[in-house]
């Protein structure tokens, strides 16, 4: 193992980058390097420019978070695609460790959630206070979910909905089974202070294999991350108490700075 690897063996904590839609503008013609040809495609099939942005924006910023995880060149450095969508980070040399990776995007936000050790999964949602929320629940959400949600006041309503919603896209996304699956099989509950506990999975994995985090970022988007432990030893579920996911926050601005200056 060299040295490089042994310190990222070290890192604890998912890493989570945020960018802003208007700081993506700003760099666009710069950002637009770091895309491949098979991304340019891509990324002109959508038809509005914020999503063009927001795609590219999911791709450069990966990319350049990962550069600065690993100290890799960034022509070393390529995401592929697995049959169900989900995005890896591919290294041109073998050795190095890979971190596990996913991308999401909603309103103003690109998030890119990094991790070893874990498959992860992120999601972000802006609140839409306009939903027709029995409509989406009965999509979205299982019968015990619903009666959670109906025992909120209109505005706790709006995102207590949006925490399951989050969470069952950070998950599916960790799975990899993403839209595929049917969400209202899944099952979680969330107190007062955010804290989640996996009540049901769609997989074989045990409960205390997962962490999950889950905050209101902003006001206005709620935000959620799914981290499934690759090794993990064997433990009474019905005696264990769900750990939190603790990632570390980081603003994509200063990482965007750097590169599109040439420092």
């Amino acid at each position: 193992m060299t040295d490089k690897n042994k310190n990222l063996a070290l890192i604890a904590h998912p890493e989570i980058w945020i960018a802003r839609l208007p700081d993506l503008r700003a760099y666009r013609q710069k950002l637009l390097t770091l895309l491949s040809s098979a991304e340019h495609t891509r990324c002109a099939r959508y038809m509005q420019q914020d999503d063009r942005d927001r795609y590219l924006g999911g791709r450069a910023l990966s990319k350049l978070a990962v550069a600065k995880l690993t100290g890799l060149p960034l022509a070393d450095i390529s995401i592929t695609l697995a049959t169900s969508g989900k995005p890896a980070i591919a290294f041109a040399k073998d050795e190095i460790t890979v971190p596990a990776i996913s991308i999401s995007h909603a309103g103003e936000l690109v998030v890119v959630a990094l991790t070893y050790a874990a498959d992860i999964g992120v999601d972000v949602e802006l609140l839409h206070n306009d939903v027709n929320l029995d409509d989406l629940m009965g999509v979205v959400c299982s019968a015990k979910e619903i009666t959670e949600v109906n025992r909120q006041d209109e505005k706790s309503r709006i995102q207590k909905f949006y925490e399951f919603w989050v969470l069952k896209e950070a998950y599916l996304k960790a799975t990899g089974e993403g839209l595929s699956a049917d969400a209202r099989r899944l099952m979680f509950t969330v107190d007062d202070v955010s804290s989640v506990s996996l009540l049901q999975g769609l997989d074989n994995s045990p409960a205390h294999a997962w962490d999950f985090f889950l905050r209101l970022y902003d006001q206005r988007h709620v935000l959620a991350l799914a981290s499934r432990k690759t090794d993990v030893p064997e433990l009474d579920d019905s005696r264990y108490t769900p750990t939190r996911c603790m990632p570390v926050f980081k603003d994509a601005l200063s990482l965007l700075r750097e590169y599109c200056s040439g420092k």
